[in-house]
C-alpha cells in the first residue's frame, strides 16, 4: 500500500494526495506535524514524501516521475481486468 507522508497546509503534499485519490489507489495520508519525522521513514526524510512497496520517494521531479508510472500501471492493469476483448496489434485473437 502506499504511503503518503505530508505536513497539515502543505500545498505539494495535497497535490499529491489528490493525485493518488484521482488515480484511485490504495494509500493512506500521514499528516506530519512540522519539526517532527516519522518512525517510518528513515531520519532527515523530507516531506512530502512517498513510500511504495519499501521505496522511498521525495523531491519534486521524483514524486512527480513516480506517480506517473504509477498512473501508468494503474492503466494497464485495469485495462485488462474487465470482460473486454482486445485484439493484439499484430492482430492476433485475445
Amino acid at each position: 500500500m502506499i504511503e503518503l507522508y505530508r505536513t497539515a497546509g502543505s500545498a505539494a503534499g495535497e497535490e499529491i494526495e489528490e493525485a493518488i485519490k484521482d488515480l484511485v489507489l490504495a494509500h493512506r495520508v500521514f499528516i506530519v506535524e512540522p519539526g517532527q519525522q516519522p518512525v517510518s521513514l528513515p531520519p532527515g526524510t523530507s516531506l512530502p514524501a512517498l513510500k511504495d512497496e519499501g521505496e522511498i520517494i521525495t523531491g519534486a521531479g521524483a514524486l512527480k516521475a513516480h506517480l506517473e508510472t504509477l498512473a501508468k500501471i494503474a492503466f494497464e492493469w485495469r485495462k485488462y481486468q474487465s470482460d473486454s476483448c482486445y485484439i493484439h496489434d499484430d492482430g492476433g485473437n485475445c
